[in-house]
């Protein structure tokens, strides 16, 4: 089970904000968040920085069109964070979601491992806040789908910070050989080497060396290759769609040739529920190639709040037809 197939049901505060994290990937600090629901089910999750100050709201992002977009009709407002920003924040990003017809059922302030309700008063929402527990049955549940929580934004990124100089050198020394080899083999052949290494790292749960990894990266560059690598993801049988080979790839590849590792690897976390390590990875593919379009347009979606679910036929011929030009 990954998180584009999972239902998660919430029971109040505690489910809730022990999910959290799990769900972003991260423990936010100075941040709100919004929980989006169709039919009290968890459906979407959003992330935006709070203002630096309550005088400086027009600066929140509005997340109204991401919950639409998803179907939610309620939501729960958390900000973590200082009280006065922390409160208004919530308060605006409130108002523009009942608005729009999505109904806050509450509104919590997170601040020291503490929750407050800004919606009750009753004793069950005390004063002076209640303390958030370890886990939940909620928590527990998208822990077992396979989600984790970094400590911070730097965490995550790190999933993808190039490999120790020693390691990249050897990959790059089995690029070469691999592209010299690659002179001598028809397409056909050629093909099917590359169709077969893509099937075999996503049927096992080991890591390539650096002959492998070289030819997974280089299989990626070619877009028949790359597409099919993301429809094997779109059938959602491995595990955690196996990200920890597409980051590892990701890694180990040299500058100007990770943009297609790094695109399947947002591809697979974003089908996975990880819109965080999605975004860093397709950060980095157009880091390395600022015009590589699959990581645009993902990249776009993935902004606008496209649920993962949406991604199902990425990678197919009709809709990739128009990225031939990378």
């Amino acid at each position: 089970m990954n998180m584009t197939q999972a239902r998660i049901s919430i029971n109040g505060p505690n489910d809730l904000l022990t999910t959290i994290p799990l769900l972003l990937g991260f423990r936010p600090e100075h941040s709100l968040v919004v929980v989006g629901l169709a039919d009290r089910q968890l459906q979407c999750t959003f992330r935006v920085d709070l203002p630096g100050s309550a005088d400086h709201l027009e600066h929140l992002p509005d997340l109204t069109g991401q919950l639409s977009l998803n179907e939610c009709d309620e939501c729960v407002v958390v900000a973590y964070g200082e009280k006065e920003v922390a409160e208004a924040s919530i308060e605006r990003a409130a108002s523009r979601l009942f608005n729009a017809g999505i109904a806050p059922l509450d509104r919590l302030r997170v601040a020291d491992g503490r929750w407050f309700s800004l919606t009750c008063d009753k004793p069950c929402c005390p004063p002076e806040g209640t303390p958030i527990p370890e886990t939940s049955p909620a928590s527990c549940e998208v822990a077992l789908a396979g989600c984790y929580a970094a400590a911070d934004r730097a965490e995550v990124a790190e999933l993808l910070a190039p490999a120790a100089p020693g390691r990249r050198a050897a990959v790059e020394r089995a690029v070469a050989a691999a592209l010299a080899a690659e002179a001598d083999l028809d397409w056909a052949t050629q093909r099917s080497q590359d169709l077969h290494a893509i099937d075999h790292w996503l049927s096992t749960t080991a890591l390539p060396g650096p002959d492998d990894i070289a030819s997974i990266g280089l299989a990626l560059g070619d877009l028949d290759i790359r597409d099919y690598a993301i429809r094997r993801i779109c059938t959602g049988q491995f595990e955690s769609n196996r990200l920890d080979l597409w980051t590892w790839v990701t890694r180990h590849m040299a500058d100007d040739l990770r943009a297609p590792a790094a695109t399947v690897a947002g591809f697979a976390a974003y089908r996975f529920g990880n819109g965080v390590l999605a975004l860093e990875a397709f950060n980095t593919a157009l880091k390395s190639s600022p015009n590589y379009r699959l990581a645009q347009m993902l990249r776009a979606a993935l902004q606008a709040g496209y649920p993962p679910a949406s991604l199902a036929n990425i990678g197919t011929a009709e809709l990739e037809a128009a990225g031939r030009e990378e």
